[in-house]
């Protein structure tokens, strides 16, 4: 993206955000994040984050971390393969659950998240 068809895309009065996808943990998409972000308002996006194909707790987490920094909402779809009947472990539906919600994702760290009485997320990264 140029700094052209990045003005044009931010001048844009749409009804609903722009969304990107970081599928991939393996892609570092950061430095092309923070170059949409200089010509494009973060709050007009909008980025896709699958977790639980292929990727780590700790790799989720940057993913997840980097948009934070950079002001981009985040929504996390947790990986569902139908052929095998695979479903999202409690990791994933509990980093989900935090990651979805705004007012959770900009107030607290995931470590802190408590989803149930008597447990913290913090558990999951030692």
């Amino acid at each position: 993206m140029d700094e052209e068809q990045a003005w044009h895309l931010n001048r844009l009065k749409m009804k609903q955000n722009i969304h990107i996808a970081w599928d991939l943990p393996q892609l570092d998409l950061t430095e092309r994040l923070k170059e949409m972000v200089k010509y494009v308002k973060p709050y007009k996006i909008t980025c896709y984050v699958l977790i639980g194909f292929n990727s780590t707790v700790e790799q989720d987490l940057f993913r997840l971390n980097v948009l934070r920094e950079l002001g981009i909402t985040p929504f996390v779809i947790p990986f569902r393969d139908y052929g095998n009947e695979r479903t999202p472990t409690r990791y994933e539906r509990d980093l989900a659950r935090w990651a979805n919600r705004m007012w959770l994702f900009k107030s607290s760290s995931f470590e802190d998240y408590t989803p149930r009485k008597g447990f913290k997320c913090g558990e999951y990264l030692k």
